[in-house]
């Protein structure tokens, strides 16, 4: 855990708990003079959130990162070089020939790049929603190259989904994937919500 993180988090969670206590803290010292700060709807929304978003950058970075090196079985890379055509039809043909060349497994996630930031992260379930359907989006200019991580498993594939979002933080999406009751639960998400749940119980409003 990094200290600056747990400073950081210490000092939200502390500011949040006098705007919790302020009442009880006017009551018992009369000597305070300052118009008092309530803890709305919307300041202990943002204050929540804000606490749960580093506690879990301290306790999930590293486990994140290990369980998405776990669950992932093969990595291959594409890369959008001129040699593989000029036109998007052009590139996804070749796409196409790479991707049944070299990917086993038809259970995958795609990472869009462009340069180091990550664009967009999908996914393919036996072989359904390949990233070619990506091709024609508007964000497609200026993609470098695409990263395919595989695995044999198709109910690991909505869970490696969910956990580069994290681990990559993608333009293109949201949060967190949408994950199928049969599928694996991301860890991360699980911990998140344990979070968010035991904050919320700590700043309730009675």
């Amino acid at each position: 855990m990094s200290k600056h993180l747990a400073l950081e988090f210490h000092k939200n969670r502390d500011n949040l708990f006098k705007l919790r206590t302020s009442w009880l803290r006017r009551a018992v010292d009369k000597g305070i003079k300052t118009k008092p700060k309530i803890l709305d709807a919307k300041r202990r929304r943002e204050g929540i959130n804000e606490l749960q978003r580093i506690a879990t950058e301290c306790l999930c970075s590293e486990m994140s990162k290990n369980e998405f090196a776990a669950t992932v079985q093969k990595k291959k890379q594409w890369h959008c070089t001129r040699n593989k055509g000029w036109s998007r039809t052009q590139k996804r043909k070749h796409f196409d020939q790479w991707f049944q060349k070299y990917i086993p497994f038809k259970n995958c996630i795609y990472i869009f790049w462009k340069g180091r930031k990550a664009i967009y992260v999908g996914r393919t379930i036996k072989g359904k929603g390949r990233p070619q359907s990506h091709f024609s989006k508007f964000w497609f200019n200026g993609i470098t190259r695409i990263d395919i991580f595989s695995t044999s498993q198709a109910s690991q594939v909505p869970k490696l989904e969910c956990l580069a979002i994290h681990n990559f933080e993608p333009q293109q999406n949201g949060q967190k994937a949408s994950i199928p009751k049969w599928a694996k639960k991301c860890p991360v998400c699980e911990v998140r919500h344990l979070i968010e749940t035991e904050l919320r119980d700590i700043f309730s409003f009675k």
